[in-house]
């Protein structure tokens, strides 16, 4: 379909078409940008402060162990710790000396104030321990200093967690090494309590139901809120999305809870941090009044389309009843009244004010039409009636010189019964002729005047042949008026045969009943007419005007006017009195004949 070429017909389509495109598209367009454009920079706001809290958390880390890295670091090369390293077992003065020494200069310096430290150790590589750890030195032997050791370059490591009277210790190594020989004479080992560093932790950044987490490198849970989860794997989620990354965020679906997870990685530990907040409490009240305020705007934008809806529903449904009322009018149903609402004086009431005013002139001008058309035609039956009764009383002078000629000859030459007979007939011509012309009577009176005046044809035409097919019981039931079949009867004889010099040889009346009324069909062997006459002539028959300037003949000569003016009298009189569909049809017309139709009402049960 082309689009181009289809036009909007009714003004309550155009009013939704407009609505919807400039206004409800825009509106869900523009609300659907701001509301995806809102919840993004919610969410970001809500990764960049969460990323704020979790580098808050990491350099705090990162510092907290730098600095405990630089506190140890003189004591590498003290000169107790050096004279500690080179004692053998077997120096037992010597070594108490010193391991006291070290406990009270050294490891107590340490740990003063640091009530994270759980525990200080130097160890030499001849195995000989000073500690403050006192009362749990018997637990050394379960320790693996080959795994304490740190590996490569590196001269600090991070160790796995392990549990100290309930409580989750982190072992920190320092190995010390040889200025001369770089190799390892010692470690340090440094036990933090992960609790003091987790409660820590975790108010940086903390949230209602969030919690910040530490894994290690090797995929364990090195600090958690929960001290259960300590030393457990890490999700899957962490592998899949954290692992390999230095820093990021992410929203995953934990248990059903989506969550907004923000991570960094710590080279100096190689931890990775991670922070767990519900999606919801970061976002909850931004949402909230965003959702709020959509709520607001559409509830404005509804409110605003029920006024603005409800004036152009009523507007057209006003405009669309006015369609109505003048279809209904146009229809010809001139009493119909558009109702005006007293007290209202806008452009509709005005409209329909209009309206009534202009049915109101058209039923007096239909009124007026109507009685002149009524006048009119009671002045054209008249003059009709006075027509006829003319020619009723003027007997065709050809038909009579004729009738009179062949009496004369047979009285002459014959001196027999037929000039009798033929006497009969014309004198019960005559008595049926100058009768009332319009008065009506049964088909069966006008056949049997039809019979007489073939008899009298017959006596002039020694060879015509006459047939009548039909019921006469028929004939009883069915209405005709006076003197309808002798026009169409003497059309037959002047204008089949004599007009066109032929011999009449047969002429055929036949007849049948049906639903629609009685169909008689008059039926010749003459010449015929022109086609485009009979089209014409069919043409003024179905025709509502009452006027025969429209008949075929007026320019050609009187004879042929003459005999359309006959049918279409007869036609004329017939639906003058019994209305339509009854009146005359020329069913064909050729050189081998002519079939009209008369067609006329039944009367049923005396109706």
């Amino acid at each position: 379909m082309n689009l181009s070429t289809y036009k909007i017909k009714t003004i309550r389509v155009k009013l939704i078409l407009i609505f919807t495109v400039f206004f409800l598209l825009p509106f869900i367009l523009f609300g659907s940008i701001w509301y995806q454009r809102s919840t993004q920079l919610i969410e970001e706001n809500a990764i960049a402060s969460a990323q704020k809290s979790i580098q808050q958390a990491n350099s705090y880390l990162t510092y907290y162990f730098g600095d405990l890295e630089r506190i140890t670091l003189p004591y590498i090369t003290h000169p107790l710790i050096e004279a500690f390293m080179k004692i053998t077992p077997d120096e037992v003065y010597q070594r108490f000396s010193i391991t006291t020494q070290i406990q009270n200069q050294i490891i107590n310096q340490v740990i003063y104030g640091k009530k994270e430290v759980y525990g200080l150790s130097i160890i030499s590589e001849n195995g000989i321990v000073v500690s403050n750890l006192a009362d749990t030195m018997e637990g050394w032997g379960n320790r693996d200093l080959i795994q304490l050791e740190p590996r490569d370059d590196r001269n600090i490591k991070f160790n796995h967690i392990h549990w100290e009277n309930g409580i989750p210790i982190l072992t920190i190594s320092r190995k010390f090494t040889d200025t001369n020989t770089y190799s390892t004479k010692g470690l340090m080992l440094i036990d933090l309590r992960l609790n003091v560093i987790s409660a820590f932790i975790s108010k940086i950044g903390s949230s209602q139901t969030g919690f910040t987490w530490i894994a290690d490198g090797e995929g364990s849970v090195v600090l958690h809120p929960d001290p259960s989860r300590i030393g457990d794997a890490v999700p899957d989620w962490y592998n899949e999305h954290i692992r390999k990354m230095k820093q990021g965020s992410l929203i995953v679906e934990d248990s059903g809870v989506k969550k907004l997870i923000v991570f960094e990685h710590s080279p100096l530990t190689e931890w990775t941090l991670v922070s767990e907040v519900p999606l919801t409490e970061l976002t909850g009240d931004l949402f909230a009044l965003r959702n709020i305020t959509l709520l607001i705007l559409i509830a404005v934008t509804l409110v605003s389309l029920f006024f603005i809806g409800g004036f152009a529903l009523s507007l057209t449904n006003s405009l669309s009843n006015l369609k109505r009322l003048m279809k209904r009018a146009g229809s010809g149903e001139m009493f119909v009244r558009a109702h005006v609402p007293p007290g209202k004086q806008d452009e509709l009431n005005e409209l329909y004010d209009s309206f009534n005013q202009m049915v109101e002139k058209l039923q007096r001008s239909i009124d007026e039409v109507h009685a002149s058309e009524l006048r009119e035609k009671e002045l054209m039956i008249k003059q009709r009636e006075i027509m006829l009764k003319s020619m009723q009383a003027q007997i065709n002078p050809h038909f009579l010189y004729n009738t009179l000629e062949v009496i004369n000859s047979y009285a002459i030459l014959e001196n027999v019964m037929p000039i009798s007979r033929m006497a009969i007939s014309l004198a019960s011509l005559f008595r049926y002729s100058i009768t009332s012309g319009d008065e009506r009577l049964s088909l069966y009176e006008e056949m049997q005047h039809i019979q007489t005046y073939f008899e009298i044809q017959k006596e002039r035409f020694e060879f015509l042949t006459v047939k009548m097919q039909f019921s006469w019981d028929d004939l009883r039931q069915v209405q005709a008026l006076r003197l309808t079949l002798q026009p169409l009867v003497e059309n037959v004889f002047r204008h089949a045969y004599e007009k066109h010099e032929r011999y009449p040889e047969f002429v055929a009346l036949r007849g049948e009943r049906t639903a629609l009324g009685y169909h008689l069909f008059i039926i010749d062997r003459g010449g015929g007419m022109v086609s485009s006459d009979m089209e014409k002539l069919n043409q003024a028959f179905q025709s509502v005007k009452d006027t025969e300037y429209h008949l075929p003949g007026r320019d050609q000569d009187e004879e042929n006017r003459w005999g359309n003016v006959g049918l279409w009298n007869v036609h004329q009189r017939l639906r003058l009195s019994f209305g339509e569909p009854y009146g005359i049809h020329i069913l064909k017309s050729t050189e081998k004949g002519t079939w009209i139709e008369v067609h006329l009402p039944v009367i049923n049960g005396g109706t």
